[in-house]
């Protein structure tokens, strides 16, 4: 294991202990559904790098998926139900300890903007997806990343372990590169969006969350939502 990969190991073993803020817990669950329905109901064999608290896991093993999970971090996977599992291991996205062509569906939900490495993360998971196979992935975008100063060591580091920022250009060039073919982006509603739905899910309100949405989206400083990219291995 390398240095870095060390570093994170710490920082995301500690990160486990937090308790989330409600609204983070339904963004969470929204993000989750819109996963579950691209991954689908048809069985497959699934692996979910970075499993956080579990919640996905377990909505796709009520859909009878066989799920592995994998995590740097021994605390997370202890998060999640074994009865859920098809397996779990603990190990770095660039190593993967699975061979070529192992599922049918790879998933990697809010990881690869902390991953040093990206561009050999995401061989990896091309590496163990099957001919045909898909892999989702989602990430924050256009974050704009927020960095502190260690008063200790006077070294700068960014507060929420994140590396990255992303759009939909240097996503989908970034997954073209991993020999995969991309299907689809999608961009997550803004969490103004989210809580208003909650309240008063009126359908003439679309239209108008949408037009705010482009507007955050466009001024690249909004953090509390996501991009999704759905691709397939030729």
């Amino acid at each position: 294991m390398t240095r870095i990969d060390t570093t994170h190991k710490d920082f995301y073993n500690e990160l486990s202990n937090r308790e989330l803020h409600p609204y983070i817990v339904r963004g969470i669950e929204y993000r989750n559904r819109v996963i579950a329905e691209r991954v689908g109901k048809t069985p497959s064999d699934v692996l979910e790098v970075g499993p956080g608290e579990g919640w996905l896991t377990q909505l796709l093993a009520e859909n009878k998926h066989r799920v592995t999970a994998v995590d740097l971090a021994i605390a997370w996977l202890s998060k999640v139900p074994e009865h859920n599992l098809a397996g779990r291991a603990a190990a770095s996205i660039t190593s993967l300890p699975f061979k070529d062509d192992s599922f049918d569906v790879v998933i990697a939900a809010e990881v690869i903007e902390h991953v040093p490495e990206i561009e050999k993360a995401l061989a990896n998971l091309a590496r163990v997806l099957r001919p045909k196979g898909t892999l989702v992935i989602t990430v924050p975008y256009k974050e704009t990343l927020k960095f502190e100063t260690d008063p200790e060591t006077g070294k700068k580091f960014e507060v929420n372990g994140h590396l990255h920022t992303f759009d939909e250009e240097k996503l989908g060039n970034l997954i073209r590169g991993a020999g995969l073919d991309l299907q689809e982006h999608f961009v997550g509603p803004t969490r103004f969006s989210r809580e208003i739905l909650r309240r008063a899910p009126i359908a003439p309100l679309l239209s108008f969350l949408g037009t705010i949405d482009r507007i955050s989206y466009k001024s690249q400083r909004v953090s509390d939502t996501w991009i999704l990219a759905r691709a397939v291995r030729a």
